[in-house]
């Protein structure tokens, strides 16, 4: 990973939105006021076991939809030879 993790939580953080902190409170045990802070600049530097559940779900997600996209052989089907 070539972005700084703090950079990288800031964009999966806005790509959630507000709306979805306190399920993501929810799924990763991390509590939301946390994650509000962190969101909106109040923890610059946090520590890493503070926020390495948050890490492990976005990266888990990224694994899951990496698997579920179609590879584009099986999203098109082969042409077949007519003689």
């Amino acid at each position: 990973m070539n972005t700084p993790i703090t950079t990288y939580l800031q964009e999966k953080l806005t790509e959630v939105g507000t709306a979805g902190f306190e399920q993501l409170a929810a799924d990763t045990g991390v509590k939301v006021s946390f994650i509000r802070k962190f969101f909106y600049g109040g923890r610059k530097d946090p520590r890493v076991n503070t926020i390495q559940p948050l890490l492990d779900h976005f990266q888990a997600q990224e694994r899951t939809k990496g698997r579920r996209r179609p590879t584009p052989s099986a999203a098109q089907p082969k042409e077949q030879a007519h003689g």
